[in-house]
């Protein structure tokens, strides 16, 4: 299906309900934009992952989707069917591949589900969006993914790193995530830290926003001590994303972070055990992969074969770590901020 532009006015996307996910929809939902400078953009998103487009000029208008309160179950489909017809969209882009568009009352209904039949299995997700939208004769922009920061967030996160990291090395780190088997071990993240420290001068950025991931990483800081900032805690994804914009380096597991950190060009270090860095890994030339150090790895989360306790990143030796940070640094060409 070739989409029409000069028959488009309105386009209604439905988002989808994990941060990640809606991240890696980012270049390919940026592109239609372009190929629709016209058009007035409603989107439908999840709660949790609506931060990630609160605030970005991309939309006229974001609306929450629910799926648990008043979008939920055949009555919510049938509520979302209503307002699609009522207010005359052209366009619909479901991302969550169902069959919703077919009764959407609109011109153009593609059915995004299809791209899981025709495309390898190993196709990078964000290749898999941008692609799935050339279908539709949308030119390929750009293959770059995009996460909005405001001013304020932007000068608030220069003007704490001036006073805290002033002509030293900024890095971040994510020890966090919300699945257990993909949390940065406690030992690997405080020895890291330390050698980028002692090594490097770096100042270490700490980041977390559950209880849990919030006790992770002020538990790496006390051993830390001096040199770190501590942005755990409940402050704006906004603004987080803005310290990670500052960064020379980020070092995480597979988490949303991940993917933020890809859109901003920080160069990225992902640490994965069971999930697939070919299909969800960083997005982009600016990353590295430390994959852990068994033949199993990664087995997609399926049921671990060592027993479901088994935490294969605890397995993961910090120096090589450590020697895929410097590998990166090297190849984006930060040699100067390598004391």
């Amino acid at each position: 299906m070739k989409i029409d532009p000069q028959k488009i006015q309105k386009v209604a996307v439905l988002g989808l309900s994990c941060l990640g996910d809606m991240l890696l929809a980012s270049a390919a939902l940026w592109n239609l934009r372009r190929f629709l400078p016209e058009a007035r953009f409603v989107l439908w998103v999840g709660p949790v992952s609506r931060v990630v487009v609160d605030g970005d000029p991309l939309w006229d208008e974001v609306r929450t989707y629910d799926r648990s309160k008043e979008y939920k179950g055949l009555a919510g489909r049938l509520k979302i069917i209503r307002e699609l017809r009522k207010e005359g969209f052209d366009l619909v882009i479901d991302l969550r591949s169902s069959l919703l568009p077919i009764f959407s009352g609109c011109r153009y209904k593609p059915l995004w589900g299809a791209r899981e039949v025709l495309l390898p299995k190993r196709m990078h997700e964000a290749e898999r969006n941008i692609y799935a939208m050339s279908t539709l004769g949308v030119p390929v922009f750009s293959r770059q993914l995009r996460f909005y920061i405001p001013e304020r967030d932007r000068l608030e996160a220069l003007r704490t790193l001036r006073e805290r990291a002033a002509k030293r090395m900024f890095v971040m780190m994510n020890p966090g995530s919300r699945n257990p088997k993909k949390r940065l071990p406690h030992r690997l993240c405080v020895e890291l830290g330390k050698r980028l420290i002692k090594e490097h001068s770096a100042v270490v950025g700490l980041m977390g926003y559950a209880p849990e991931e919030e006790a992770a990483a002020r538990a790496i800081a006390a051993e830390l001590e001096t040199d770190v900032v501590d942005l755990s805690g409940k402050q704006r994804l906004s603004l987080t994303a803005a310290f990670m914009e500052q960064a020379k380096l980020f070092v995480t597991g597979d988490t949303a972070a991940l993917h933020v950190a890809s859109a901003l060009g920080t160069p990225t270090v992902g640490v994965y055990g069971p999930s697939r860095p070919d299909r969800y890994g960083p997005w982009g030339n600016r990353h590295r992969v430390v994959l852990a150090p068994f033949d199993c790895a990664p087995c997609n989360d399926k049921g671990c074969v060592k027993g479901e306790v088994f935490r294969c990143l605890e397995h993961v030796k910090p120096d090589s770590v450590y020697e895929t940070c410097m590998e990166l640094l090297i190849q984006v060409n930060h040699k100067g901020d390598l004391r």
